[in-house]
């Protein structure tokens, strides 16, 4: 089990879908490449930037309801990846787990503030181990305070994604 930060979220121009990057904090620091749709990259960018709308969002409803009934959210898992779908679970306490949809559950812990893990199985299967640019599309997380404004780091990303190919994220 691997912990995962999320490092950006851009469009790939070759299937004009949002992408979103998780790499894992420690280790081989493994990049996973996660398309997901332009709501569900709506809700993680907004959950990202910690943006409060006038009414909450799905699963800031659900969140709230989780919590009128006194339980907590403790952690997002990837747990597999089957006919090229990514599949993840959140951990509530008292081990009560639920099944949901990566992008789901990556809005969901960037709104509480929970952790973010990967299973090594997803990570040997789907990640890349280097993306040929990344490093210079996005800020490495231990930069000091001289690390660009979010606003360039995105705009490196988006830069990135332009010139890149589907052929730059297989693991192969």
């Amino acid at each position: 089990m691997q912990l995962m930060r999320v490092v950006a979220l851009g469009r790939d121009p070759m299937a004009v879908q949002p992408v979103l990057l998780l790499q894992e904090t420690g280790g081989r620091r493994r990049v996973l490449p996660v398309w997901v749709g332009v709501p569900e990259a709506t809700a993680i960018e907004l959950a990202r930037r910690r943006v409060e709308l006038p009414r909450p969002q799905t699963h800031q409803l659900l969140l709230q309801i989780v919590q009128a009934f006194d339980r907590r959210l403790e952690l997002v898992r990837i747990t597999m990846l089957r006919d090229s779908i990514f599949h993840a679970e959140l951990v509530f306490d008292a081990e009560t787990r639920v099944s949901a949809r990566v992008s789901d559950a990556v809005a969901v812990a960037l709104h509480v503030d929970v952790p973010i893990e990967a299973e090594d199985a997803v990570l040997d299967e789907a990640a890349v181990a280097e993306v040929a640019g990344l490093a210079d599309a996005i800020a490495d997380e231990d930069a000091d305070e001289d690390a660009p404004e979010e606003s360039e780091e995105v705009e490196r990303f988006r830069r990135f994604l332009d010139s890149a190919s589907p052929e730059d994220f297989d693991p192969s």
